[in-house]
């Protein structure tokens, strides 16, 4: 890594090597198939404070190999979010409204709701030449060129509002999305982007937060850094409080006098050294994981993980305790019969979740859905099986089984 993807410095400071992982959204048909695997490095720019990929994945490479795989963001924030909108100065009735991606889709419905008549969504097949009405997020931020931008403004006018939730996290290049960006807007309009908010995860060590898909790890001090490269100047920046990871919503207008650079900021010095405490945890906390699954394994049963996402293969892959586990459950029934990549764990439907065979389930799924989980698989609890989740944001956390203090 040679400049900060946000900034553009050289002061890059590696943190944290995973060594190779995979794409977690390829799932393999057999353990003997091959899976896409790269090497995962999180790294700090000294410049600007941001947590971010030493080297993003390639793009070809995070295409998801199955046409089903969805992505679901949470939404329950979202009328506080519009309600915002709608008071920002000289956004009236009449505003030429955009929306980036089908993350979009339920923010626009508000905003029409409240008389936005020119709300729309980018129609991706025909104004960025994408082949799909619902493109993922990486075939978003790839498409979005400066020239489609040209094409798009060209065929139907600069917006007073463009709005881009959870997509400038997965760009590859996130500076030159954000140019893209930029170029949608009119020389007032707003931006309105919404990112994860990492910082509770890196201050508390969940390592399951690292995505090879997510290529930047903002925090409420460093998020506003982004409107740099889109020209704008912040207006606001608000977080939304959600189980594992808020969710932060940057709002900025562009202006001719905004700093095009990201600035050093005056949490530099705390973000440092929060990263870099987060890094050099790992091995301890890897060594803990281990002990606790020990615990939980004594009598010769195995584990079993529930849910087959990103989240459950992060704990699995980067903690390397697959030999801990017989298989992973998710009631997803396309992902059945499928296998987690790397780990090479198999896909099973709930039926298969006994007391007999596990002792303990562990959940990779948000904590608002456990208690869901848990009800759906009552007979596994009056058999003895017990629930911990992999997550520290949780009051079922296998940190419990952990000495106080750890």
């Amino acid at each position: 890594m040679s400049a900060c993807l946000v900034c553009g410095s050289g002061s890059i400071e590696r943190l944290l090597d995973l060594g190779r992982q995979p794409v977690s959204s390829h799932f393999a048909t057999s353990p003997e198939e091959a899976v896409v695997e790269h090497n995962l490095t999180l790294a700090f720019c000294n410049a600007c404070a941001t947590v971010q990929l030493a080297k993003p994945f390639p793009l070809r490479d995070l295409l998801p190999r199955h046409d089903w795989i969805t992505y679901r963001e949470p939404e329950a924030h979202l009328d506080a979010v519009v309600e915002k909108i709608c008071a920002l100065p000289g956004l009236d009735k009449e505003a030429s409204i955009a929306g980036i991606s089908f993350k979009d889709r339920t923010t626009l419905d508000r905003l029409r709701r409240r008389g936005f008549a020119q709300a729309r969504l980018l129609d991706l097949r025909a104004d960025a030449g994408s082949a799909e009405q619902d493109a993922d997020v990486a075939s978003v931020q790839a498409q979005l060129t400066p020239r489609r931008v040209e094409e798009i403004v060209g065929q139907h006018g600069s917006f007073d509002l463009v709005i881009a939730r959870h997509v400038v996290e997965h760009a590859e290049v996130p500076s030159g999305f954000l140019q893209a960006l930029s170029r949608l807007l009119s020389p007032k309009g707003y931006l309105v982007v919404e990112v994860p908010n990492c910082g509770a995860n890196i201050a508390r060590q969940d390592y399951a937060m690292i995505w090879e898909e997510h290529v930047l790890y903002l925090t409420g001090a460093t998020a506003p850094q982004i409107l740099a490269s889109a020209g704008c100047a912040e207006v606001s920046i608000d977080n939304y409080p959600l189980p594992f990871e808020d969710v932060l919503v940057v709002t900025g207008r562009k202006s001719e006098a905004a700093e095009r650079k990201a600035r050093p900021i005056a949490e530099a010095t705390r973000e440092r050294e929060l990263a870099r405490r987060f890094a050099a945890a790992f091995g301890t906390w890897t060594d803990r994981i281990r002990s606790a699954l020990d615990q939980l394994t004594r009598d010769g049963r195995r584990l079993a993980c529930y849910g087959a996402g990103h989240l459950s293969c992060a704990f699995i892959n980067f903690h390397d305790v697959a030999n801990y586990f017989a298989f992973v459950v998710d009631d997803t029934p396309r992902k059945q019969g499928l296998f987690l990549p790397k780990n090479k764990l198999p896909i099973v439907p709930r039926e298969r979740l006994n007391a007999r065979e596990v002792s303990a389930c562990l959940l990779g799924l948000s904590p608002h859905l456990e208690d869901q989980v848990i009800a759906n698989n009552a007979t596994f609890v009056r058999a003895g099986g017990r629930f911990y989740s992999m997550f520290a944001d949780s009051g079922r956390s296998i940190r419990s089984l952990m000495p106080t203090g750890s």
